[in-house]
């Protein structure tokens, strides 16, 4: 639907104009303050209800602002504005629907202002495209985001606690446990206490046997004055019997107990910090080695997650459909052609606009620039050819009096359009 006729009379600076557009392309130019963003202005107060009405909206000395629209459908919008914001409203040609809610149907801020749509925050931009795509990220990126920052917190683990077990050394032969100094001690005195016994019963050997072999002297001697010794040697060989059954019950108790060697326990008394230090060591490097395993199955878990995020969002991806090929969803922003949106062309960033405006609203085939004063002869080139390109009605403002120009403002009327004399 574009317009077809274009009828101003008293709204903000513009007296009365008409203006009868010819093909897509229409450029409002004049000077500053001569009524060019009045005019612009008056296509959004004719199509919205309240909310496109401005303060202010009739011309100082009138009684009332009038605004009639005629569109290629047939469809004739006419509304008068008065300046105690009262409003009054006639649509022709419609059917089916209320004028207003036929009107509020057409509209929405960016189809006729999409000079916001390159000067809104990025994140708005990305919402404005999801909500006409109908694909929403919001909870899937939030979700993507957690798992992200808890996987590369698992990642650090890994990779720190890698390193510390590439660094720790791992003992051969050393005991799965430490060894208590107690048990080394006990171990040493009971050596002790055995030996011990060991010199006393083999000093009693020595004994006995030195005393056997001092009564085998007394027996010689006795022996050699058997006559006068007889009682003696009775006496002697009755004593020799108790030493020989006390060396044999001494001998045998001796026979019955093994020296033991005290080097190896001294060794391992000597050793033992050493020996207790690697086992601490193997023990730290095995606890490590398990943070390590847990940390990397949850790396590679929460890497299979984000992997089936991704694929759901791609599919969605897959099945939306966008206004323009080409555009698609960033991380902080709209893209097109691989580029974000602030860093795109000017005429790339105008076939986004233009594109999404159509998508938004397919049946209301208007646009209005407000800001075409900021591009080239190249970019307005570009602009027009956009406007037949995408069969859309563009109407541009623009300061000066430039051949591009399809109508010039001056003073609140159409330029070379004879003013009608104000009522006295």
């Amino acid at each position: 639907m574009k317009i077809t006729e274009l009828t101003v009379e008293n709204h903000k600076r513009i007296t009365v104009a008409r203006v009868t557009p010819k093909g897509n392309m229409i450029v409002i130019g004049g000077e500053n303050g001569e009524g060019k963003s009045s005019l612009i202005e008056s296509i959004e107060a004719l199509i919205r209800g309240k909310r496109g009405v401005c303060a202010d909206p009739v011309h100082h000395g009138a009684d009332k602002a009038v605004i009639i629209g005629k569109f290629d459908n047939g469809l004739v919008v006419s509304k008068e504005i008065f300046p105690d914001g009262k409003i009054k409203l006639v649509v022709k040609g419609a059917s089916g629907s209320t004028p207003q809610t036929l009107l509020d149907s057409f509209y929405n801020a960016f189809t006729f202002d999409p000079d916001k749509f390159f000067t809104m925050e990025p994140q708005k931009r990305l919402e404005m495209l999801r909500k006409l795509t109908g694909v929403d990220f919001t909870e899937i990126d939030a979700k993507r985001k957690s798992i992200y920052d808890e996987r590369a917190d698992a990642g650090r683990d890994v990779t720190g606690r890698r390193g510390q077990l590439d660094s720790m050394p791992e003992h051969v032969g050393v005991p799965d446990a430490e060894v208590a100094m107690g048990d080394l001690v006990g171990e040493m005195n009971a050596a002790i206490e055995t030996n011990k016994k060991k010199y006393e019963a083999d000093r009693s050997v020595k004994l006995s046997a030195d005393a056997v072999a001092l009564h085998k002297a007394d027996i010689k001697e006795a022996e050699d004055a058997i006559a006068e010794w007889q009682d003696r040697l009775d006496i002697a060989k009755s004593r020799l019997a108790g030493a020989e059954m006390d060396a044999r019950r001494v001998a045998s108790r001796a026979s019955k107990i093994d020296p033991v060697d005290t080097a190896p326990i001294q060794a391992k008394i000597d050793n033992l910090e050493a020996v207790n230090r690697k086992v601490r060591e193997n023990i730290a490097k095995d606890a490590l080695e398990r943070q390590f395993r847990e940390k990397k199955e949850l790396y590679e878990s929460l890497t299979v997650e984000l992997s089936t995020i991704d694929q759901r969002k791609k599919a969605m991806l897959a099945k939306a459909k966008f206004p323009i090929k080409g555009l698609a969803f960033g991380d902080s922003d709209v893209m097109y052609n691989g580029v974000v949106f602030d860093q795109a062309s000017q005429a790339e960033k105008l076939r986004v606009v233009i594109a999404m405006n159509i998508a938004l609203r397919p049946e209301l085939r208007i646009v209005c620039v407000r800001t075409a004063s900021l591009l080239d002869a190249k970019n307005m080139q570009i602009l027009a050819d956009l406007a037949d390109e995408f069969d859309t009605q563009i109407w541009a403002e623009r300061v000066g009096q430039g051949k591009e120009c399809s109508v010039i403002i001056e003073d609140g009327h159409v330029q070379g359009v004879t003013q009608p004399k104000k009522k006295e």
